[in-house]
């Protein structure tokens, strides 16, 4: 009569490893993911600060002349790394030359970082005041 060997054969071990890489993998990749998605959303964050930031010192209420007082010179004091940037153009799609001017003009605020690699850009439109 033969007696049962107690322990794994080769080929169990071998596949309880193949096993456990496996799923080691698809959890490394998961962590980081997450971590990309966290510091992505981390970056997100500090761009929207600095947006309200720049709408607190530069405000777009009350200006009598859009052309002059909107428009901001690139400002990196905000929050370090980070440059705010505001631009206005005068909207120019008219069709008809004979349509009188709307006085609607185009407001870009921009966010710069990562040493201008990286930029989120708000458009907004104002009209100017008769």
């Amino acid at each position: 009569m033969r007696r049962a060997r107690a322990g794994f054969t080769l080929l169990e071990v071998i596949l309880a490893v193949i096993i456990l890489g496996g799923g080691l993998t698809v959890l490394y990749r998961s962590v980081i993911v997450s971590a990309r998605m966290i510091a992505l959303s981390r970056e997100r964050e500090q761009v929207a600060y600095v947006f309200s930031l720049a709408d607190l010192q530069y405000p777009l209420r009350d200006i009598e002349d859009i052309e002059d007082d909107a428009p901001v010179d690139p400002d990196g004091s905000l929050l370090d790394g980070y440059v705010f940037e505001r631009t206005v153009d005068e909207r120019d799609d008219f069709l008809d030359e004979d349509v009188e001017d709307d006085r609607l003009y185009v407001v870009r605020s921009v966010v710069t970082w990562d040493d201008g690699r990286q930029r989120e850009e708000i458009v907004r439109y104002l009209r100017q005041k008769e």
